[in-house]
């Protein structure tokens, strides 16, 4: 049996968790300049059959591909432009990639042979390991200067893109990350972290650390993804929110959770319906159709120019990688 650590396992397993079907009309949704955002599958390498994104940034989106068989790894891959770049088993294990930056360096996890996750980064052609002190890691998101957050053990830390080891961020006594963490350009890191009750109920919140090192709590929710000093994730049963740095927030009407936000401040997330939408700070949502004939997935990731995540052909339980255009 595969062993995986609490904190670490989630973060696996929300890469592959896979949305209930929902009907969705495939109509085709209005961008914030009137463009059309139109869905496309994407390339898969020859020997996969399933995939889906998992990040994007710049001209890139990030994700994972593999076969049907179960016991099959995953590999790790990234689309430029819509063209697929494979990168591979890292070190022929299986692999995941949780984010990428606009020079294309990718980073996420794989499964060691001691059945735990431990970082990885690919970058100048070649995947490496990131150093850890806790037996286990997972790298989750990365900015553009190549700084790198994610876990080492159950600590919360910083790989500076100029190496060395990695740098905690400190958390309230008791508190343990969970799940999501992710750097801005400045080195803002956002992440949910929480601690159980007394009935044993996880209680969890976001935080921010300041470049300074400055620790705020944020208010309770859901923390996801942030870019130029905007957060969004989701506060209370299913809404979807942005917060400022210092913790105002605001509402993306219509939403279940806010999941990735770009440059340019467009937002994709979810409906409480699984319907997956996109925000511009001007209009109402706009639905993001899957491929005429497929049943929906899940939009997962934004770059500067389009949107990602997956969906499923027709007569398939396996999701394929799709990403949106605004044309």
């Amino acid at each position: 049996m595969v062993r995986i650590r609490l904190v670490a396992a989630v973060v696996a397993l929300a890469a592959i968790a896979v949305s209930a079907f929902v009907v969705v009309r495939p109509a085709a949704a209005m961008g914030p300049s009137g463009c059309v955002w139109s869905p496309l599958p994407l390339p898969l390498p020859d020997n996969a059959s399933q995939g889906r994104v998992t990040a994007g940034d710049g001209d890139w989106l990030a994700g994972t591909a593999g076969s049907e068989e179960p016991n099959d790894p995953d590999e790790g891959v990234l689309w430029h432009r819509g063209r697929l770049h494979p990168l591979g088993l890292a070190f022929g294990l299986d692999t995941a990639l949780h984010a990428v930056n606009p020079g294309g360096v990718a980073v996420g996890r794989v499964i060691g042979a001691d059945g735990f996750p431990h970082a990885i980064r690919h970058r100048e052609g070649g995947y490496e390991y990131l150093p850890e002190t806790g037996g286990s890691s997972a790298a989750l998101d990365v900015n553009p200067a190549g700084d790198v957050v994610g876990f080492d053990g159950p600590r919360l830390v910083v790989w500076p893109a100029t190496g060395g080891p990695a740098r905690a961020l400190p958390l309230p006594d008791g508190v343990a990350p969970y799940r999501t963490a992710a750097i801005d350009d400045d080195g803002t890191v956002v992440a949910w972290a929480g601690r159980p009750d007394a009935t044993d109920t996880l209680r969890l919140r976001g935080y921010l650390w300041l470049p300074d090192g400055t620790r705020n709590a944020l208010p309770d929710g859901d923390v996801r993804d942030v870019r130029h000093g905007r957060v969004v994730g989701a506060t209370g049963p299913g809404q979807a929110t942005t917060w400022s740095r210092d913790g105002r927030a605001g509402t993306l009407v219509g939403g279940d959770v806010g999941v990735a936000i770009n440059r340019d401040g467009l937002v994709v997330g979810t409906a409480a319906t699984g319907e997956s939408l996109l925000w511009s700070a001007a209009l109402a949502p706009q639905p993001l159709p899957p491929p005429l004939g497929h049943h929906p997935g899940a939009v997962t990731a934004i770059n500067d120019s389009e949107a990602g995540g997956y969906s499923f052909p027709p007569d398939r339980n396996d999701g394929v990688p799709v990403r949106w255009r605004c044309r």
